[in-house]
C-alpha cells in the first residue's frame, strides 16, 4: 500500500473518532450545565476546555468577538478552534477524497452528507434550537460509518490502518475524559457519572462494579477494563493486534518502533492497577499515557509514511518532527 494512502486512511479514522468523542463530551457537559448552581455554567465547562488543552484558544477567540462566545459553539463550530467538530469532519472528508478509490460508495455518501450538513446554516439553526439533537446526529453518523467500514470494504491493510487511527484516538480521548476529573476539587458523584456517560459506559460500569460509583472504580474501569471497548487498555491491545497484522510479525515480537512502544505500553497496562495510578497521581499518570500514545502515533508515521531512506537523509531530528506536525494536526 502507498504510504500516502495509509496516512489518509489513518487520519480519516482519527478525525471521525475525534468528532464523535467531542460530540459526546459536549452533549454531556451541556446537560450538566443546566443543573449548575445559580446558573454558573462556566465552572461546568472549564474541565472540558482544560482536558482538550483549549483554554487559551478559547480565551483568544472570546476576545476577538464582540459578543459572548458559547463554549459549546466554540467546540462545535468555531473557526478559531482547529479541532472543532465541524473542522474534524471537514478534515476527514478531505482525507477520504484523496483515497476515494479505497473506500466504498456508501462511506463517501454518508461522509459527504454530514460534511455538507455541518457546513450549512441548517446545522447552526439546529444547534441553537436543540443542541443535543445535533450532537446525536454526529454520534449516529459515526456509528453508521463504523458499520459501513466493517461491512463494505475489504479487511486488508487499508482497513487495518483505519483501525489503528480509531483506537489511538479513542484511547487518547478516554484519557482526556478521565483528566477532567483531576480539575479542581475531588469529583462528586455527578462528575463521575458524567465521565461515564461521555464514554457511553455507565451501563457496562454497573455490570462490572455493583457497588457505589467512586473515583477509584471509574478510573479502574476506564483505564484497565479488558472488555469495555473504550477503556485505554482495550484500545492499546487493539492497536498492538492491528500493528502486528500489518507487519506480519507474531504477537510478542516487534519489527519496528511503533510495535515496540505499543507492546511496552500494553504490558504496562496489563500489569498495572489503580494503586499504581494513585502512587504516581492521576493527572501525572494520564499525562504519561498521552505522551506514550503520541509517541506511538509518531512512530507509525515514521514507519509507514515517512520513508526509511528519507529518515536516514535527515540530519536534524526536528525536521521530521515538523513534517509529522504538518502532515495533520494532532492534539498534544
Amino acid at each position: 500500500m502507498l504510504s500516502r494512502v495509509a496516512d489518509s486512511l489513518y487520519w480519516l479514522s482519527r478525525y471521525l473518532e475525534r468528532a464523535e468523542n467531542l460530540a459526546r463530551m459536549v452533549d454531556v457537559c451541556r446537560y450538566d450545565a443546566l443543573d449548575a448552581v445559580l446558573g454558573d455554567s462556566g465552572e461546568t465547562w472549564r474541565p472540558i476546555l482544560y482536558a482538550m488543552c483549549s483554554e487559551e484558544a478559547y480565551q483568544v477567540a472570546r476576545r476577538s468577538r464582540s459578543e459572548e462566545l458559547d463554549v459549546g459553539r466554540f467546540i462545535t463550530f468555531a473557526d478559531e478552534n482547529p479541532d472543532c467538530i465541524r473542522h474534524c469532519i471537514a478534515h476527514a472528508r478531505e482525507n477520504a477524497r484523496m483515497v476515494r478509490d479505497q473506500i466504498s460508495e456508501e462511506m463517501w455518501l454518508e461522509l459527504n452528507s454530514i460534511h455538507l450538513f455541518l457546513q450549512s446554516g441548517e446545522a447552526e439553526d439546529l444547534w441553537r434550537r436543540q443542541p443535543e439533537a445535533l450532537y446525536r446526529e454526529v454520534i449516529k453518523f459515526r456509528l453508521l460509518f463504523e458499520g459501513l467500514i466493517d461491512a463494505t470494504i475489504p479487511h486488508d491493510e487499508g482497513w487495518n490502518f483505519i483501525k489503528v487511527g480509531k483506537y489511538l484516538e479513542r484511547a487518547d480521548k478516554t484519557s482526556r475524559i478521565l483528566d477532567t476529573l483531576t480539575y479542581g476539587d475531588e469529583p462528586e458523584r455527578g462528575r463521575l457519572a458524567s465521565a461515564m456517560r461521555s464514554c457511553s459506559g455507565f451501563s457496562a460500569f454497573r455490570g462490572e462494579y455493583r457497588g457505589e460509583i467512586s473515583l477509584r472504580n471509574v478510573v479502574g474501569f476506564l483505564l484497565f477494563s479488558p472488555s469495555f471497548p473504550r477503556s485505554v487498555r482495550f484500545c492499546v491491545r487493539e492497536v498492538d493486534r492491528v500493528l502486528h497484522a500489518i507487519s506480519g510479525m507474531p504477537s510478542g515480537a516487534f519489527s519496528n518502533e511503533a510495535e515496540r512502544l505499543t507492546g511496552s505500553m500494553l504490558a504496562q497496562m496489563n500489569f498495572s492497577s489503580v494503586e499504581n495510578v494513585w502512587s504516581v497521581g492521576l493527572h501525572r499518570y494520564i499525562d504519561g499515557l498521552q505522551a506514550q500514545l503520541n509517541q506511538i502515533g509518531q512512530k507509525v508515521f515514521e514507519t509507514y509514511v515517512l520513508l526509511p531512506s528519507e529518515i536516514r537523509n535527515v540530519a536534524r531530528p526536528e525536521v521530521w518532527q515538523i513534517a509529522w506536525q504538518q502532515s495533520q494536526q494532532q492534539q498534544q
